[in-house]
């Protein structure tokens, strides 16, 4: 395998049943998701939405599945330095929504970044220097609600100066969050995920 060739931190086929999702309410333990055919190239994709109450509107402020990927970072330790970008094919299922990408090191340092997605498939790119210190999120989670939730940065990290450190990455966290303005309802707001990949 060359330094070059892109690391695949999200496979479907095999990732999904190893995400741990944040839980809904004490009953809400288990994730709500689905792998199904995508609609471009009938291969294997994540279908996840934000959760929301039908009778009430009611939905959580943030919607996080998070996959633990330190072995496969591990095991291109000598190449990880040179990682530049996080690429990423996905579809929103309604015409104008954010994915929130984090991507968690080992000492828990979170970084974020927003992207606006639509209902088209399309392959993403971002910059690992357009991430920006943000919170992680603790999964799985021991107790409902946002007791013991939220990672913020380790001590003496994300000041001025730091940046995110490729080879010391652990988790890949995809989050769904309320919107402003925009009223979800079941089954209208989430997205459909084919891959992640590193790129180098």
């Amino acid at each position: 395998m060359s330094p070059t060739t892109p690391l695949r931190v999200f496979d479907p086929a095999t990732d999904a049943a190893r995400l741990a999702f944040t839980r809904i309410g004490d009953a809400g333990r288990r994730g709500l998701f689905r792998v199904v055919p995508s609609t471009a190239t009938g291969q294997p994709a994540l279908h996840f939405e934000l959760p929301v109450d039908s009778a009430s509107g009611w939905t959580p402020p943030d919607y996080t599945a998070s996959l633990v990927i330190k072995s496969r970072v591990v095991a291109r330790r000598e190449s990880m330095t040179a990682a530049r970008e996080v690429r990423i094919r996905v579809r929103a299922i309604g015409p104008h929504e954010v994915l929130h990408v984090t991507l968690m090191e080992d000492d828990g340092t979170s970084w974020t970044a927003p992207v606006t997605v639509d209902s088209v498939w399309a392959d993403q790119v971002i910059r690992l220097d357009q991430f920006t210190i943000g919170r992680g999120v603790l999964l799985p989670e021991g107790f409902p609600g946002e007791w013991n939730y939220w990672v913020g940065p380790a001590a003496g990290r994300g000041g001025s100066g730091d940046h995110l450190r490729p080879e010391h990455l652990e988790r890949l966290q995809l989050s769904l969050r309320r919107e402003d303005g925009v009223a979800a309802k079941p089954g209208n707001y989430g997205m459909e995920v084919e891959w992640i990949a590193l790129g180098f």
